[in-house]
């Protein structure tokens, strides 16, 4: 009896693995697909029901990316993440960006940012042979304009002969581009306070770093010690010139709207 169970069993297995194997068509389309990749906090990749508005949406500031530098920035390259779905090819495949009018301060081409058609832009876009992921560029320009207002460029993976877009949710990205401070989406109140410009300042210029999203990034995912200790190094270097100037005749540092600054 145990064995007919045993045999019984057997087939019953090999039937529901022959209706798998059935099931499963071999990959036969030639579409190729392009989509952005989001990496969560343990760098794993995010699917299109996890990303949200705000990671596909960054900002880039001409003010903390010259931080620690003395030249002027005036250009400057933002590369983004790309995978492919399908199958790969033995030679490269161009990609094709294009820009998406919101009707509100778009960046313009050729004044805030390098045309997508332009030359410079289309040799560095595209998909190395063999490969399945690559990284786009947007090649950002320190327009005067700038100094006024912002912009926006909002940008999508285009169709062309090679690609068409992937997932919906993954192929379109917003880019903020700015020449000021601008509080980072990802500034900890609990290790820096509660964000200012002028104290955002003072941080660039103790430490020579951008504090930026990147770098705040890298920070948290760090050393939690080493994060204390940066607040007691601003908390201690912002009471001694503050006696500096005081000692001078001068105020203490205070933002624009009068408010003491504080670590």
């Amino acid at each position: 009896m145990k064995t007919l169970i045993q045999t019984i069993a057997f087939f019953s297995l090999l039937a529901t693995f022959s209706a798998c194997e059935q099931d499963l068509e071999p990959y036969s389309s030639t579409d190729c697909r392009l989509n952005f990749v989001y990496l969560d906090y343990t760098g794993a990749v995010m699917t299109s029901d996890r990303v949200t508005e705000a990671e596909r949406t960054s900002s880039y500031s001409f003010i903390t990316a010259g931080a620690g530098s003395t030249e002027r920035i005036t250009t400057d390259t933002l590369w983004f993440d790309v995978s492919t779905m399908g199958f790969l090819s033995d030679h490269d495949r161009p990609i094709r960006l294009e820009q998406v009018s919101t009707g509100k301060d778009d960046a313009i081409p050729g004044v805030h940012y390098v045309a997508f058609d332009d030359p410079a832009f289309t040799r560095c876009c595209f998909v190395p042979a063999n490969q399945n992921q690559t990284q786009v560029p947007i090649i950002v320009l320190r327009d005067p304009s700038l100094e006024e207002h912002d912009v926006t460029l909002v940008f999508r993976l285009a169709e062309n002969e090679y690609f068409k877009p992937g997932y919906t949710g993954l192929t379109e990205r917003t880019l903020y581009i700015i020449d000021r401070l601008l509080e980072p989406s990802n500034w900890s109140q609990q290790y820096f306070g509660i964000y200012g410009p002028v104290k955002h300042q003072l941080m660039i210029d103790w430490t020579g770093e951008a504090w930026d999203e990147s770098y705040i990034r890298s920070l948290l995912s760090g050393d939690v010690g080493y994060l204390s200790y940066l607040n007691e190094f601003f908390r201690l270097k912002l009471e001694e010139e503050n006696a500096k100037r005081l000692e001078a005749g001068l105020d203490i540092y205070k933002e624009k709207d009068g408010s003491e600054i504080r670590f």
